[in-house]
C-alpha cells in the first residue's frame, strides 16, 4: 500500500486541514500480499474518535495490513471534536465530510470508485456516531455503515455518563456543537440519532447496510443497546442491520479486532 499524508485548504472549513490515505499496490514487499485488481478502487472512509486525529488508525491498528489484500482505498480525515456535524459555534464539518472531501478526493484519485456500493463509512466512538450520522444523512453516497463502540450521539449521553459538576469539558463541547450544554435535551430535534434512523428508511428507497459492534464491558454499552433496539424495531430490517458484541472496553484492542472483522467479512464480500 502507498501511504500519503495530504494537507490542503478547505473552503468549507475556511482553513487548512489534512487526511491520511492508503492506496492499493500489487507489490507490498516482504511479508504482505497486495492487490490492485479492481478497475476502480472501493473506498473505506475511516473516522476517528473525539480525542484523536487523521493519523490515529495508522498508529494504533494494522489497518494497512488489513486493507492490502482487498485492494481498497482508506481515507482518514480529521474533524477535531465536532462529532462530524456542522457546529453551531465552529466549522461546518458535516458539509466538509459529506460533500467537499469526496469531491476533492474524486479529482485527486481518478481510480476511486464512483459506485455507491463501493463506499464504506466506518469509525470508532465519536467516529462510529459520525459514520452513522453521515451515512444516514447521505444514503445515496454510502453502501455500508460500520459503527464500533458508538459514542458522541444526541440524545443518549445520559445513558453512559454521570452528569455532575466536573463535566465542564463535555458541556463546553456540547455548547460548541449543538448550541446547548445538555445534548439529551435534543430528543426529537434534527440532532436526534434515533429519529434519523427511523426517518431515513421512510424517505429513501435505498439505504446503507449497517454493521454494529460493541464491547460488553464498554461504558457506552447502554447506548449501543438503544441503537440496536431502534434498528431492530423497524419492520423488514431495511438496513440489513447486523449487530455483534464481544469482550472489550473502550480501547484499541477491541477496535483493531473488529475493523479487521468488518473488512474481512463484509468488505471482502462486497458489502453483501
Amino acid at each position: 500500500m502507498a501511504l500519503m499524508h495530504i494537507n490542503f485548504h478547505s473552503d468549507v472549513l475556511n482553513m487548512d486541514t489534512k487526511i491520511c490515505v492508503i492506496m492499493p499496490q500489487r507489490m507490498q514487499g516482504i511479508g504482505l500480499a497486495g492487490s490492485e485488481d479492481s478497475e476502480n478502487y472501493p473506498v473505506l472512509w475511516l473516522l476517528h474518535g473525539r480525542s484523536d486525529d487523521d493519523t490515529i488508525w495508522m498508529r494504533r491498528t494494522s489497518i494497512e495490513r488489513y486493507a492490502a489484500p482487498l485492494g481498497i482505498m482508506v481515507i482518514m480525515p480529521e474533524v477535531s471534536y465536532s462529532r462530524y456535524l456542522n457546529m453551531v459555534h465552529g466549522p461546518r464539518y458535516f458539509d466538509y465530510i459529506s460533500r467537499e472531501l469526496p469531491e476533492f478526493c474524486e479529482k485527486l484519485f481518478p481510480k476511486m470508485s464512483r459506485k455507491r456500493e463501493d463506499h464504506y463509512i466506518a469509525g470508532l466512538s465519536m467516529g462510529g456516531g459520525g459514520a452513522m450520522w453521515v451515512g444516514l444523512q447521505k444514503p445515496e453516497q454510502y453502501g455500508t455503515i460500520c459503527m464500533l463502540s458508538t459514542g458522541g450521539i444526541a440524545p443518549l449521553e445520559g445513558l453512559w455518563r454521570s452528569k455532575s459538576g466536573d463535566d465542564i469539558f463535555y458541556r463546553k463541547c456540547n455548547e460548541d456543537i449543538y448550541g446547548t450544554p445538555d445534548s439529551d435535551s435534543l430528543a426529537g430535534t434534527e440532532y436526534d440519532i434515533l429519529k434519523l434512523i427511523r426517518e431515513t428508511e421512510k424517505k429513501h428507497p435505498v439505504v446503507p447496510k449497517v454493521y454494529h459492534a460493541m464491547g460488553t464491558e464498554d461504558v457506552r454499552y447502554p447506548v449501543a443497546m438503544k441503537i440496536k433496539e431502534t434498528f431492530e424495531s423497524i419492520p423488514g430490517n431495511p438496513y440489513n442491520y447486523e449487530y455483534h458484541e464481544g469482550p472489550g472496553v473502550h480501547e484499541w484492542v477491541f477496535w483493531d479486532e473488529w475493523i479487521h472483522h468488518f473488512l474481512d467479512t463484509v468488505v471482502q464480500k462486497g458489502g453483501q
